[in-house]
């Protein structure tokens, strides 16, 4: 299957950065599980927004579908844009939205103009999308990338096998609670409450981590902490007792992929369980979860007491892991779903 893949707008990297990727073909960022599951499954040429817009139809066709990332330039909240660049190209289509909001959705206009839409996360309830049922029914399942692997779209053999020597439920503990986390416009005054209620209710245990600032807010400075390189990073999660797993932008983030991944215990907002996700992620099994901030604090101090039920939730999430980021199984979905619309 022959794929033409409109990618990410990535016009401010600079041009060592943007040569560099080109020849590892590391994924980027948030788009790379998504973006190594169609290179596995497809036969995938990469193209700017800008480049596939001066395509001429004989090149276009030569493609069975276009799959548009919705980063790309694309102007995927105009309806009558977007469709009419569609009906011009004249080829299949597919819409990926890897925008972390499960709220973010295409308008039902520019969803009628694609075959297939690939949403990050989206809610469980495709009734909450304002779309028509045919324009839901083409809704599937994609996910957010985990940052502490560097996948690539150009040796494929990178993306089928992350095992570690050994996880976070085999090893001593040198830390209590773990929390590392940026600030930025959106402020996530969820993150501030909830490391604020840890410092001023538990200072007597172990506590490593903190907030960090992207420049553009301010963050107390009895709440700051230092972010790590990413080896020291992995074994800090690979140590503690209880990893707190903060909402950001959206629910489900990084930070629980990368916990999943370590075999690290997790404590999450509570607010994955409408989510969509592309394999199950069951609360009290494979991680554990709060409403409010004094549930946080209770269920801190008691998986810190109980070590076989902790390292049984985290064990249980690395093996969540392996089933919900496998990319071959993952790009048999995306092909499936690309081949169902191709005419």
């Amino acid at each position: 299957m022959k794929i033409l893949y409109v990618i990410r707008k990535r016009e401010k990297r600079h041009w060592s950065k943007r040569l560099q990727r080109w020849m590892t073909g590391f994924t980027d960022g948030q788009d790379g599980f998504f973006e190594a599951s169609l290179h596995y499954g497809c036969d995938v040429t990469r193209r700017t927004f800008r480049e596939t817009s001066e395509m001429s139809i004989d090149t276009l066709r030569k493609f069975d579908a276009i799959v548009v990332n919705a980063k790309s330039g694309f102007p995927w909240q105009n309806a009558k844009e977007a469709c009419g660049l569609l009906q011009t190209w004249s080829r299949p289509s597919a819409l990926f939205i890897g925008q972390a909001r499960p709220t973010e959705m295409a308008p039902d206009g520019v969803a009628d103009g694609f075959d297939v839409i690939f949403k990050r996360e989206p809610f469980a309830d495709l009734g909450r999308y304002d779309l028509s049922n045919a324009n839901r029914a083409k809704l599937v399942t994609t996910l957010l990338s985990n940052q502490l692997l560097n996948m690539s779209w150009r040796f494929k053999n990178r993306n089928t096998s992350f095992p570690l020597p050994k996880y976070g439920y085999q090893f001593e503990k040198t830390h209590d609670v773990y929390f590392s986390g940026k600030l930025g416009p959106n402020r996530f005054d969820n993150r501030v409450a909830a490391w604020e209620k840890v410092t001023a209710e538990l200072g007597n245990l172990r506590l490593k981590g903190g907030l960090a600032s992207n420049g553009q807010v301010d963050v107390p400075a009895h709440l700051k902490g230092e972010l790590m390189e990413k080896p020291e990073y992995l074994k800090t999660l690979l140590t503690t007792k209880v990893n707190l797993a903060l909402s950001g932008i959206g629910p489900f983030t990084h930070r629980h992929l990368e916990l999943f991944y370590a075999g690290a215990f997790a404590l999450s907002n509570n607010d994955i369980e409408p989510l969509w996700l592309r394999a199950p992620v069951v609360k009290g099994q494979d991680y554990a979860a709060f409403d409010t901030e004094d549930e946080m604090i209770d269920m801190i101090r008691y998986y810190i007491a109980h070590d076989a039920e902790r390292e049984a939730i985290a064990k249980n999430g690395r093996a969540c892991f392996e089933r919900l980021y496998d990319v071959p199984a993952h790009s048999l979905e995306l092909r499936d779903a690309l081949q169902k619309v191709i005419r």
